[in-house]
């Protein structure tokens, strides 16, 4: 057995999660039919000329979710919480293999993008936002404010100095004043991750929806977060009659000191409803 030195982000992961204590948070699975979306984006694109994805839709629901549902769009600072009055929401990206500068660890690594005012963003703003984001980080150039110059610190840093480090700037952001003056740069309501789009199973091989017990907290609170799983064929009954139909796998966790089960149940409802019927998103 012998150590190892992990990259940037999984020394900063080993740092974000600390081993369970209280753990506050609720997870909820549940999927929806792909069928009136999967329709409704391929007439989009026929008649707009964009491309829009999956999680692009997600990402709007989401969002309107957080506008009509304005006790969901909530952050804990200072352990007191706090209402947003707009919609930010974070977004994984894979890097897509080494690129300039990486070490080999860090060939298949995560980054993060931050798409600002979702909630007045049209359907086909929010995807082309989306992609430059995810091409600037892709590409090295930074999309989050100092989100390069971290990682190529964290390489660096020993853990005797990075961790005091990121805990006092954890500190700083919890504090209202200094979350107020960073919002516009980093300020984040509600996450939306593709858990398991990357991946490319073997024929005979099943992807099922993942599922998480906590959100990564100490660099800002997230109230809760979003997941979209790749969708699949499952068999359903109607009637007594038993068909097919492709779902969309969805995952859902909040925070239940700010979010309660009611809240989260008419979340999941709302934002069901609108990938059912998406016209809405319009």
């Amino acid at each position: 057995m012998r150590q190892i030195d992990g990259s940037a982000t999984r020394r900063l992961l080993l740092w974000w999660f600390d081993e369970p204590s209280g753990d506050p948070y609720v997870t909820l699975n549940f999927d929806v039919d792909v069928g009136p979306l999967r329709a409704f984006l391929d007439a989009y694109e026929r008649e707009h000329g964009v491309r829009v994805g999956v999680q692009h839709a997600v990402s709007k629901a989401v969002a309107r979710c957080l506008v009509e549902l304005p006790a969901l769009n909530v952050k804990i600072l200072g352990k007191r919480l706090h209402q947003l009055d707009r919609v930010d929401l974070a977004m994984p990206v894979h890097l897509g293999g080494k690129g300039k500068g990486q070490s080999a660890n860090e060939a298949d690594e995560t980054g993060m993008v931050i798409v600002h005012h979702v909630d007045r963003l049209s359907l086909g703003d929010l995807a082309r936002a989306t992609r430059k984001h995810a091409d600037d980080e892709r590409s090295g150039r930074a999309s989050i404010a100092g989100s390069a110059f971290a990682r190529k610190a964290m390489r660096v840093i020993p853990d005797a100095l990075m961790r005091p480090m990121l805990g006092a700037g954890g500190w700083l952001v919890s504090r209202p004043s200094v979350y107020h003056l960073l919002e516009e740069h980093v300020g984040v309501s509600s996450g939306v991750t593709n858990v398991g789009a990357v991946l490319s199973l073997p024929k005979g091989a099943r992807f099922r929806a993942a599922s998480a017990s906590s959100i990564p907290q100490k660099l800002g609170h997230v109230a809760s977060l979003f997941g979209v799983a790749p969708s699949e064929e499952v068999a359903v009954s109607e009637d007594g009659v038993v068909g097919t139909r492709r779902v969309l796998p969805l995952l859902m966790i909040v925070d239940h000191r700010a979010i309660d089960g009611v809240l989260m149940a008419t979340a999941a409802c709302r934002v069901a409803e609108a990938l059912l019927e998406p016209s809405k998103l319009l």
